[in-house]
């Protein structure tokens, strides 16, 4: 886990004295439920991400760009490095126990790795919480108090949206130990686009969830072509990622990553 420089830590705690904020203060208007990350930061056991460090700048009335040069100053690659280096995770704990349990794990983090929170990791962690560990936290009750009550509270307040996995991630020294037991493996097909959830050890109690199914591509076809839809038509990549909610721009940028990779796969054979 990467640590927070300690000219940006020392920035941060200064201005939010300055400011007369507490750490539960700054939390709160992250979005989070305490001060811990924050906190975290400030004695340089984290590093945020850059779109959170952006977000502290302006809850803390700083230039965004001065935060992500102390950021980076002092890192001793070389810039080239730094910049084409895989961006840290935004909820790493999270991650890390999602590729543990993950049966094509050098796949699925090589395809991770491609952003702080992909939309592939979003896509997988919101299945396995509908499927797996949401059922299982309402039903099992040995489930950690704690982590209940918190999620409960969440999803009471927001019923309609997906649980914000910030919540798992800052639980998660309650969450992993007990979703471990809720859960043996999970693959992910690309190909098809199935994700294959290995519930326990008992060979025959696997579930194999389509993420995309027919309903659904008619929908994103019919959205973009007003003739009826093919029922042979392949669901294009642009068409997942538009389904996903993703912006025009973050869409084409995905969009030339991917032309990119082709481009330099085919200059290595």
């Amino acid at each position: 886990m990467a640590a927070s420089p300690p000219a940006l830590a020392f920035l941060l705690k200064t201005r939010r004295k300055e400011l007369e904020l507490t750490l539960g203060d700054i939390g709160a208007s992250l979005g989070l439920a305490n001060g811990n990350f924050v906190g975290m930061v400030e004695r340089g056991e984290r590093l945020p991400s850059d779109d959170r460090l952006l977000q502290l700048a302006e809850v803390l009335e700083l230039d965004g760009r001065e935060m992500l040069g102390l950021k980076y100053q002092e890192a001793r690659s070389t810039a080239a490095k730094v910049l084409f280096a895989p961006p840290a995770p935004e909820h790493p704990r999270l991650r890390r126990f999602l590729l543990e349990c993950c049966e094509n794990r050098d796949r699925m983090g090589a395809e991770f790795a491609l952003g702080e929170r992909t939309a592939l990791e979003r896509v997988v962690l919101q299945a396995l919480l509908a499927y797996v560990f949401l059922p299982a936290l309402e039903s099992d009750r040995l489930a950690p108090r704690t982590l209940r009550e918190r999620v409960r509270n969440v999803v009471r307040k927001a019923p309609e949206q997906p649980l914000d996995p910030w919540v798992l991630e800052e639980e998660a020294e309650y969450f992993v130990p007990w979703a471990r037991q809720n859960l043996k493996s999970w693959a992910f097909d690309l190909p098809t686009l199935t994700l294959r959830i290995r519930h326990s050890a008992d060979p025959g109690d696997i579930s194999t969830l389509p993420l995309v199914d027919r309903e659904l591509r008619d929908r994103m076809l019919a959205s973009v072509d007003p003739s009826p839809p093919s029922r042979n038509a392949p669901v294009t990549l642009a068409d997942l990622l538009a389904a996903e909610e993703l912006s025009e721009s973050d869409v084409q940028e995905i969009l030339d990553l991917v032309e990119f990779k082709k481009f330099r796969a085919q200059q290595g054979k």
